[in-house]
């Protein structure tokens, strides 16, 4: 049976409107039954019949058709109230297995999507062809299902500029199949098929091998990709938009994404001459608006002045670079009016024995009220003269005296000049019964491959990574939830590569497993297989 094209032709009519009243309408629509059912054998007609429990959008419908293999037959659709009727315009090819697909984003007159595809299949010869491929795609950064992913599948020999003879789509747990196939050799793509045709655009889109480049099916046969991940590339370099000054020193850049900045950061500012004028240190970045560093000038910027600010150690969030570290502006004679406040405090993890409590402040600490008003509560005991106080510019820092206690509770009570009260923080103070640990154990054919281990805070930030073979132990951990992963660096790049399709490399093994619960004082055991 060979592979042949498809092109359709689609009749278009109003799509009538269900009744209003009653509960809302979450669920997506059904299909109740098809005329003829999958599994067919000797069909010799030319039409199929969809019925389905409710009204369908029916622009929504026509872009969700596809049909497999490409038979070269133009079709037309026509609607009678909830049923579908697709008619091809020519008698179907004997001997063939005809695949009619309804895909996830077929929607109700609510925009309710079905979530799932909905099959069709039927042979114009004697037998069908039962011949399966099955696979899952997960998203790389929390290990959830990749739904609404397009799979591509073309036969050998495979030619990439002309449509694949397959294609699915991923349901709500990533996990795809191509079914009704007969016997031959195959390549499976994930492609951002952004256009529908079928075809991988190379100029425009993104493909991504699975870790097999080809799979013989026999037939009646059975096959499963093994797991690949994907990955939302963020290979865009930030950049400044913009510095605006809200008094002489006081500066708040935007940028064109979420940023963060490295301890390194490097805030300098030449004059009009390219002469080094003054320095400058980051205050914060509101949370609410993760594309905006305020800062402060170590000078006075006079107004009417020219000056460009030179920046180092800033990154987005995917850990791209700064794309240009130069900015003009201009000096301003507004006076600041910042009304100083509590930004942000470390306590939403807890701290360690050893570590300070830290809360940001909207401008430099220079009122001396703001530490002597501190009040730090060690169990039942109010210290209102505790000597480990420090500031460091817009930061107070309350040390422990060698470490917190074991045992106690600590409550800690600062200055808010906006509400001219005392804010109360409560973080949790992990004692050493509380570390939990995690044991890490890989199987591989190989004991001598090296991975890389990433372990993640609830925030994304990096609390520990190591190089490890087989096992590995990480200790003297808060128990928190954490993200892990673990990748083998086969090109040793320094990262995990998804592969490529030409040429032809398969993923790096990789492994993630999102919000790991840990008890406290307890530790967690993770096995892990790569093929």
């Amino acid at each position: 049976m060979s592979v042949l094209f498809i092109c359709g032709m689609i009749v278009s009519c109003a799509t009538p409107i269900a009744p209003s009243g009653g509960p809302p309408d979450k669920e997506g629509p059904v299909v109740e039954f098809t005329k003829p059912e999958t599994g067919t054998t000797n069909y010799d007609g030319r039409k199929f019949e969809f019925q389905f429990n409710e009204f369908v959008d029916r622009a929504s419908a026509a872009k969700e058709i596809t049909v497999e293999p490409e038979l070269f037959i133009p079709y037309k659709i026509d609607w009678k109230r909830k049923k579908m009727t697709l008619e091809f315009e020519e008698e179907l090819p004997d001997s063939t297995t005809v695949i009619i697909t309804l895909g996830p984003g077929l929607s109700d007159t609510r925009n309710n999507k079905s979530g799932d595809p909905v099959t069709l299949a039927i042979s114009t010869g004697d037998e069908i062809d039962t011949g399966k491929i099955a696979g899952r795609i997960l998203q790389a950064d929390n290990g959830k299902g990749a739904k609404e992913k397009k799979v591509l599948l073309y036969r050998t020999p495979v030619d990439y500029s002309s449509r694949a003879n397959y294609q699915a789509v991923t349901d709500t747990g990533g996990v795809f199949e191509f079914s009704y196939l007969r016997e031959g050799t195959y390549q499976a793509l994930m492609v951002d098929d952004r256009n529908r045709n079928k075809i991988w655009d190379q100029q425009s889109e993104t493909a991504q091998p699975f870790s097999k480049q080809f799979i013989t099916l026999a037939k009646d046969s059975t096959d499963t990709l093994d797991v690949i991940y994907s990955q939302q590339q963020d290979t865009l370099k930030p950049d400044i938009l913009g510095v605006g000054l809200l008094s002489t020193q006081r500066m708040r850049l935007r940028f064109s994404e979420g940023i963060s900045y490295k301890d390194s950061l490097f805030l300098n500012i030449q004059d009009s001459s390219g002469t080094p004028y003054s320095s400058a240190y980051p205050l914060y970045i509101p949370q609410k608006d993760n594309f905006v560093l305020m800062a402060k000038s170590e000078k006075p910027l006079m107004e009417g002045h020219s000056y460009t600010l030179l920046v180092e150690g800033i990154t987005d969030l995917a850990g791209n670079e700064l794309t240009s570290g130069m900015y003009e502006f201009t000096g301003s004679a507004q006076e600041d009016t910042t009304k100083q406040r509590v930004i942000s405090a470390n306590d939403i993890n807890g701290i360690a024995q050893k570590e300070a409590f830290r809360v940001h402040y909207a401008t430099d600490i220079t009122q001396q009220v703001m530490v002597d008003s501190v009040v730090v509560i060690e169990g039942d005991v109010d210290f209102d003269d505790w000597p480990e106080i420090e500031v460091r510019r817009n930061e107070l820092m309350i040390n422990p005296q060698e470490q917190w206690i074991e045992g106690v509770d600590y409550q800690f009570l600062v200055w808010n000049p906006m509400t001219q009260r005392r804010k109360i923080f409560k973080p949790e103070v992990w004692d050493s019964t509380d570390y939990a640990q995690i044991d890490i154990t890989i199987n591989s054919p190989d004991s001598t491959h090296e991975y890389t281990l990433k372990l993640l805070s609830p925030e994304g930030k990096e609390v520990r990574k190591r190089v490890l073979q087989h096992k590995a132990v990480l200790a003297g951990l808060p128990p928190i939830p954490y993200t892990l992963i673990i990748y083998r660096d086969r090109n040793e790049n320094g990262s995990w590569d998804s592969g490529t399709v030409i040429p032809y490399k398969a993923p790096e093994p990789y492994y993630i497993q999102h919000n790991i619960s840990m008890q406290r004082g307890f530790t967690s055991e993770i096995k892990i297989e790569f093929n």
